[in-house]
């Protein structure tokens, strides 16, 4: 387990990082999710050990470390925004020289390498020029070096920024692979789509504090509901605080529409229905995304 205490970080007398306090579980991706500024790309440079924190604790394996340490880094792979690698190298010599850089030994380095090509889908690229890489081939490759010495934790800092959607999924399908066989992922995105499918866990980081944490179904039930707009014949306000009362939902009239919004919504629906009988004539359901519930709570944080 990696863990930050009261974490803190300022540049130039603005706070980057504000007391951000969490944990990564091995197994688990966590994402950061929050608006431009928020801190989310800071934290990642500060646990990667490429600048230090301004105060607070980094704890590993629940011992207090400085992650500039080696011991730490040997468990610890980075896939930054930018991807770096050499253009004029192969994606092979790439992955070869990532390896012999984390002092891994040579007899193992072109067999991993060469799993990682397996892996990731570039074999029949291995011996091109990685300058010639398509965006999508080159995030494949970043994911594979930061892969390359078999490290526990992973550190993704956008991972799919700027790919088109077929290239996002087959980098999603990755990720997911790397999850299911036990590598811990702390990552960051905008996409929230992203966020909603591949962690585990999240985290809202706005001026640099963390202001709400959970599953993305916490998430989203906190900061936002599901909808049941229904479009009725007569409404009748007393029938319908009789029926969403108990249910622990609420209602109310939207022009010629009825939206019904609250916890669990979808499992009760069938009273809903059962209820309102041949009154209803119309009906839709709409399930609260994870995008939604981070536009409501911007709409209502100050940036």
């Amino acid at each position: 387990m990696i863990s930050v205490e009261n974490l803190s970080k300022e540049f130039n007398g603005i706070k980057a990082l504000d007391r951000v306090t969490l944990q990564i579980e091995k197994g688990e991706a966590f994402g950061l999710i929050g608006p431009n500024g928020a801190g989310k790309t800071t934290l990642v440079r500060v646990l990667a050990g490429q600048i230090a924190a301004g105060a607070g604790e980094i704890y590993f394996e629940g011992e207090a470390i400085d992650p500039r340490e080696r011991r730490y880094h040997l468990n610890m792979g980075l896939v930054p925004q930018e991807a770096a690698f050499y253009g004029r190298l192969s994606a092979r010599e790439n992955l070869e020289l990532i390896g012999l850089l984390y002092g891994m030994p040579k007899a193992s380095v072109r067999p991993r390498a060469a799993e990682l090509l397996d892996w990731s889908g570039l074999t029949e690229h291995a011996e091109r020029q990685v300058r010639f890489f398509s965006q999508g081939m080159q995030q494949r490759l970043s994911l594979a070096m930061g892969l390359m010495h078999e490290p526990d934790y992973l550190y993704l800092d956008e991972p799919t920024a700027g790919l088109d959607p077929q290239a996002r999924f087959s980098l999603w399908d990755l990720i997911l692979r790397l999850s299911d066989q036990g590598t811990a992922i702390l990552m960051t995105t905008h996409n929230m789509d992203e966020a909603d499918r591949l962690c585990k866990r999240l985290a809202v980081l706005v001026n640099g504090a963390i202001r709400e944490e959970g599953t993305p179904e916490q998430i989203k039930a906190l900061l936002g509901s599901d909808r049941l707009e229904l479009t009725l014949q007569t409404v009748d306000a007393e029938l319908l605080d009789g029926l969403c009362g108990p249910l622990d939902l609420s209602w109310e009239q939207k022009v010629d529409r009825v939206v019904i919004t609250g916890s669990r919504l979808s499992e009760k629906i069938p009273r809903i229905v059962t209820a309102l009988g041949s009154n209803i004539l119309d009906l839709q359901y709409k399930e609260v995304t994870l995008e939604d519930a981070f536009l409501r709570f911007m709409g209502r944080v100050r940036i």
